[in-house]
């Protein structure tokens, strides 16, 4: 039996990582994604695309660009970025890279030779139908000179009033860095504003700058600040962001799930209104017996609530719970794939255990000593090694150990768990045998409601 999500999205076959262009555009929701079409292992980069009316069915259309051009530089790859609504026609900008060096990996994958042998373009496509790209041109960035020319990618770009803005992952002597710029006419852009901090990784991947009730939100994902493995992390700084002197004050950084796996994840206008983020849950190899390899996490709501994050699941998930259960017993027919909502009086003697069978499964427990939650999935791992490089632990503070809620969903080999409405989540990607297949909760539950869910 397969173990491929059903509402966590993924490609057909093959790798997927980061999110490209999520818009939405003529009625539809557009997801690209960094794709190898060759096989299931890092390389080739193209657009994959797919478009949905509710982004959880999706129709999966041809690659929307692919590497192949000299002329705009993009003949190794077509690396991340962005999409935006102008003129009724669907604008992609994005990173291509040429490579100087090149060799052949492992899984006969064309890589450099060095990590700095890549010459980045940033390069501007449209489309009319949506579904058909055109590259018009490559879009000129003035780079300081303190910056590494090698390391310049992942373009999102916006409208606020009658300027486009444009923000960029850089580096500097090590140091990851963005960059923004300011445009009139979308095509020809003056740099505006840097933005950095000390000891904050070697690089800032997908950044992206927007804002939710008078609140300015920076998402970056830092190389190399890390540790248990995942050494890349995504995360924000919430603060204010002034549009006519290019500084930015903010909080301290903050991660955006602290599970296992969440990376470079990108938001978007839909047309209620609603900011919405999906990031990519890592994972560098296939599952056994899988022809695809990486996950989308649940399309989430961002809301600002008491100057903190809070991200949710999106509402069109509930269209999909098939039947209400009475017990979580229930659970073991839904073949890993359910959505429960659970609240408890505290967390004296608690513990979920998801994926449940005889060499035990996913454990959530409460450490009062820590104030923490901990997740562990040591025991659903079932020796697929590149899940244990990223560790087996995670830690997640809340506070107090007063009345706390739940809302847990499993979709066959992933979980995400949202901790007091989404305040705090936890993702976690896995490798469960056929036979973990139950549920366990223990501790003071004040209410639960329990859902399969179906296409």
């Amino acid at each position: 039996m397969t173990k491929k999500p059903l509402f966590h999205f993924t490609p057909k076959s093959n790798w997927m990582n980061d999110p490209n262009g999520l818009s939405y555009f003529k009625g539809e929701f557009h997801l690209f994604y960094q794709h190898n079409p060759k096989n299931c292992y890092w390389g080739n980069m193209t657009w994959g695309h797919a478009k949905s009316k509710d982004l959880f069915n999706w129709e999966h259309l041809p690659p929307a660009l692919s590497p192949d051009s000299e002329t705009f530089g993009d003949i190794d790859g077509c690396f991340s970025g962005s999409a935006v609504v102008n003129n009724n026609e669907l604008l992609l900008f994005y990173t291509g890279i040429k490579m100087k060096t090149k060799k052949l990996n492992e899984f006969g994958n064309t890589v450099t030779v060095g990590p700095d042998d890549l010459i980045p373009s940033q390069i501007l496509a449209k489309s009319i139908d949506g579904v058909n790209f055109e590259k018009i041109q490559k879009i000129s960035l003035e780079l300081p000179k303190t910056y590494c020319k090698s390391h310049i990618r992942d373009p999102k770009v916006w409208k606020k009033g009658d300027f486009w803005y444009l923000i960029i992952g850089a580096k500097e002597s090590s140091q990851g860095r963005v960059l923004i710029y300011k445009s009139k006419d979308i095509l020809n852009w003056q740099l505006f504003s840097e933005l950095k901090e000390k000891d904050m990784g070697h690089m800032w991947e997908c950044p992206d700058l927007f804002e939710i009730d008078k609140n300015d939100i920076l998402l970056i994902s830092p190389e190399g600040i890390g540790t248990d493995g995942q050494i890349n992390l995504s995360g924000y700084y919430l603060g204010n962001f002034d549009y006519k002197n290019g500084n930015f004050i903010h909080n301290p950084f903050e991660k955006l799930d602290f599970g296992f796996e969440f990376y470079a994840p990108q938001s978007f206008l839909d047309s209620k209104n609603r900011r919405i983020i999906i990031g990519w849950l890592v994972n560098h190899a296939p599952l056994p017996g899988e022809n695809w390899t990486g996950l989308m996490c649940i399309p989430r709501e961002i809301k600002v609530i008491n100057r903190k994050i809070y991200t949710y699941p999106i509402e069109e998930l509930k269209n999909y719970r098939n039947k209400e259960l009475q017990c979580f017993s229930q659970l073991k027919d839904t073949l890993n794939t359910f959505d429960f909502e659970i609240t408890f009086k505290n967390l004296d003697n608690f513990k979920i255990t998801l994926f449940k069978g005889t060499h035990g499964g996913l454990n959530l427990t409460y450490s009062a000593v820590k104030k923490k939650l901990i997740l562990d999935r040591a025991n659903v791992i079932n020796g697929f090694s590149q899940l244990s490089t990223f560790g087996t632990i995670r830690e997640c503070e809340i506070e107090g150990n007063e009345r706390c809620s739940f809302r847990i969903i499993v979709d066959k080999c992933v979980t995400e768990i949202y901790i007091n409405s989404g305040e705090k989540v936890m993702s976690c990607v896995v490798n469960p045998h056929s036979t973990q297949n139950e549920v366990e909760v223990v501790g003071n539950i004040l209410s639960k409601k329990i859902y399969s869910l179906s296409k």
